[in-house]
């Protein structure tokens, strides 16, 4: 059954709770308020996603919550559905699987309420999505546009795209400035840690190793991307690439963080949000897979490059390895390395 077109003016949508999947949604959202122009599209975040969605020009309005637990998450969420009761939305459309975010909504007695059907708590859906093995196979940016299925075709998809203010461009540039890194060597970025877990990292010696050879043959610099409790990875790099990187591990809003990597000629990364903020602002990647599936969340474009290995156990989803962590031990250095300096030729020559 088909929400009624005619009635769909306000449009909620409740958006994920992790950075590369947020940049992944934005198709969808974009693609909603295509098929709603003259619709009030508000987007539903953590607060820590804020940025994200300050600067994309398809949402009119963000409201955020924290993300508590137990009890607190419960009373936050009843204060939160009064406020979007009085909104009077027509339309929600619920992006992930939880049942906090369903909750959320089903609490402000939204009409038509659109999302993935999984377990119990999708009764409480009014159009609900079959999660098929063909659905669960395809690239993410595909699985949540899917959910607008009930509204019309598709016929182009957008790419994602961060949409950066010149104020976070100009603090990119004063930093990079501030630490020498402006003098016309190529800028490599490297994010060695991610934050699902360890099964998705290649060695931080690897990273250092890699980044001991780029800064030797190329006189790249280095600069160290990640969140703050992914710091001992990024730490061993430093270290052991012997002082030839830019720390900026925890440093960096989520739009700092894009202006950065807008800079960066080249980022070296395991799947992670920075690989997928990298992507989104045109900067080409090379991202080493293992625990994951490259075809789901690999990064989105064709001016990157991803190295994986076909293993048995591999994607396996886990955050730490069972065995003996084959998909990524089987990458080396030397590989990683071609793949980096012809991606950088390729770079420097525009």
């Amino acid at each position: 059954m088909k929400p009624n077109l005619k009635q769909i003016n306000r449009i909620l949508v409740r958006g994920v709770n992790w950075v590369g999947d947020t940049v992944l949604t934005y198709p969808t959202v974009q693609s909603l308020k295509a098929i709603y122009p003259e619709s009030h599209l508000t987007i539903l975040v953590a607060e820590y996603l804020v940025d994200l969605w300050k600067t994309f020009p398809y949402v009119d309005e963000i409201i955020t919550f924290r993300r508590k637990k137990g009890l607190g998450s419960f009373w936050e969420d009843l204060n939160l559905s009064q406020s979007l009761r009085e909104r009077g939305f027509d339309l929600a459309v619920i992006l992930p699987r939880s049942f906090r975010s369903l909750f959320q909504v089903c609490l402000s007695r939204i009409p038509n309420r659109v999302g993935y059907q999984s377990g119990v708590h999708s009764m409480l859906l009014t159009h609900r999505i079959p999660r098929t093995e063909d659905v669960l196979r395809v690239h993410r940016v595909y699985y949540y546009l899917k959910l607008t299925e009930p509204f019309g075709k598709i016929e182009t998809v957008p790419s994602p795209q961060v949409y950066l203010r010149e104020e976070d461009r100009r603090w990119a540039e004063r930093v990079l400035a501030d630490q020498g890194a402006l003098d016309g060597r190529p800028l490599v970025g490297i994010n060695p840690g991610a934050t699902y877990g360890a099964a998705k990292c290649w060695y931080p010696d690897r990273f250092a190793e890699l980044g001991r050879r780029l800064s030797g043959k190329l006189n790249a610099s280095l600069l160290l991307f990640g969140k703050e409790e992914e710091r001992p990875a990024a730490h061993e790099v430093l270290q052991k690439a012997k002082g030839s990187g830019i720390d900026f591990v925890g440093k960096t809003r989520l739009l700092q963080l894009a202006a950065l990597l807008e800079r960066c000629h080249l980022l070296v990364t395991n799947d992670t949000g920075t690989m997928h903020l990298a992507a989104a602002v045109g900067t080409p990647v090379v991202a080493l897979f293992g625990s994951t599936p490259p075809g789901m969340t690999g990064p989105w474009g064709s001016n990157h490059q991803v190295i994986s290995k076909d293993v048995d156990c591999s994607p396996c989803m886990k955050r730490t390895c069972p065995t003996n962590h084959r998909c990524m031990d089987l990458i080396t250095v030397e590989e990683v390395e071609e793949v980096v300096e012809r991606k950088l030729k390729e770079r420097m020559a525009k």
